[in-house]
């Protein structure tokens, strides 16, 4: 080969190598530039999810927090289906989530989760065909193409789903990696559970263990406080206040095991005479207070008759059982304080037990 050729030979190899080295330059800013991207987008994400989660582990209660959630997820995070299946056979049945509409809460019996096969993992990611090949979808969730499903707590015993929903069918591929949601739903179903046991002590603390009623901690915060403080302004109310006739004597004859048998029954006669919104609170050891909010005198009366005549029926151990009930009354306008209203029922109550007991006695109001 003679001197020029060679000379061709090494100016085209030349060229083949700086364009070579062209093309990886060129390849490796592009790789550059879509993984820079790239960390944008999850710092934008890391950011997002670092706000649901300061949002989530604010919340006061569970229904707050399930509120809080599925408001963050479709505003932050720009879904269009946020729903919660929860096992209403589990803790989650317990919980007050009265105000979550059905769009957003969706009850299950127990087993279904485990029924239609969740329970092998956390983080599931579905792809929509017309066929709808998740069976908790309904009609109005036809649109959707893709879809995360988010098992909540331990997977033996999971107590919720969380799902995800998007128009995008490449949103939530079975290809792409799940470590975000993964992150996710341990955060929310932690949080969730956490929340409960807040909500269980809390109870707990206000609650006497014997009879299920309020105890004197719940009634110590309200009890200077004005009628409208605590049930609304213009709500008239009616307090009973009732005590069991001859208890002591009762509970001398018996052991003190009956005296508390006998206390539990007397509660439960009287929480079935009175409405479900109506706060019960047992004062002392066998005297009890109950409020019945926006319930006229005329009717309170009738509630007190009802259960002075409920409790005469009680058959235990061939003992008559009896109770006094004093009432007092607040109009909406008078809006007495608490304590007030509290001390005129116990002293009509008073006087109900000298007139013999088993009875109702309405303290003197104004008019």
């Amino acid at each position: 080969m003679s001197e020029k050729d060679k000379g061709h030979v090494e100016d085209d190899f030349t060229a083949r190598r700086m364009q070579k080295l062209l093309d990886e330059n060129r390849d490796l800013k592009q790789y550059v530039a879509e993984m820079m991207q790239r960390l944008q987008e999850n710092d934008v994400l890391f950011s997002k999810l670092f706000e649901l989660e300061s949002q989530v582990l604010a919340a006061t209660d569970a229904e707050d927090l399930c509120f809080t959630l599925l408001r963050s997820l479709r505003s932050n995070f720009d879904l269009d289906m946020v729903r919660l299946w929860f096992d209403r056979s589990t803790f989650m049945g317990q919980c007050q989530l009265s105000g979550l509409s059905e769009q957003d809460l969706v009850w299950v019996e127990k087993g279904e989760i485990e029924k239609i096969g969740l329970t092998s993992r956390h983080v599931w990611l579905l792809r929509l065909d017309e066929k709808r090949d998740f069976p908790w979808l309904e009609e109005r969730d036809g649109h959707l193409s893709s879809l995360a499903l988010l098992v909540l707590g331990d997977l033996s015993r999971p107590f919720g789903v969380l799902a995800l929903g998007s128009l995008d069918a490449g949103r939530f591929a079975p290809d792409q990696s799940g470590d975000f949601l993964q992150h996710l739903t341990q955060i929310i179903g932690l949080t969730l559970e956490n929340a409960i046991v807040r909500e269980r002590l809390a109870r707990l603390s206000v609650t006497d263990s014997l009879t299920g009623a309020h105890n004197r901690r719940f009634f110590q915060p309200h009890s200077h406080q004005p009628l409208s403080q605590w049930f609304g302004k213009n709500t008239q109310v009616t307090c009973l206040y009732f005590d069991i006739d001859d208890f002591k004597v009762i509970a001398d004859r018996l052991d003190s095991s009956v005296g508390d048998e006998l206390l539990t029954h007397v509660s439960q006669v009287v929480q079935q005479c009175v409405r479900e919104q109506d706060v019960m609170i047992r004062m002392e050891e066998h005297a009890f207070t109950v409020f019945l909010q926006g319930c006229a005198i005329e009717k309170g009366e009738e509630i007190a008759n009802k259960m002075v005549k409920a409790c005469a029926s009680i058959d235990a151990y061939d003992e008559r059982i009896g109770i006094s009930v004093g009432l007092a009354f607040s109009a909406a306008e008078a809006d007495k304080v608490v304590k007030v209203l509290v001390s005129e029922a116990d002293q009509a109550m008073y006087v109900a037990k000298a007139l013999g007991g088993s009875r109702v006695e309405i303290a003197a109001t104004d008019g």
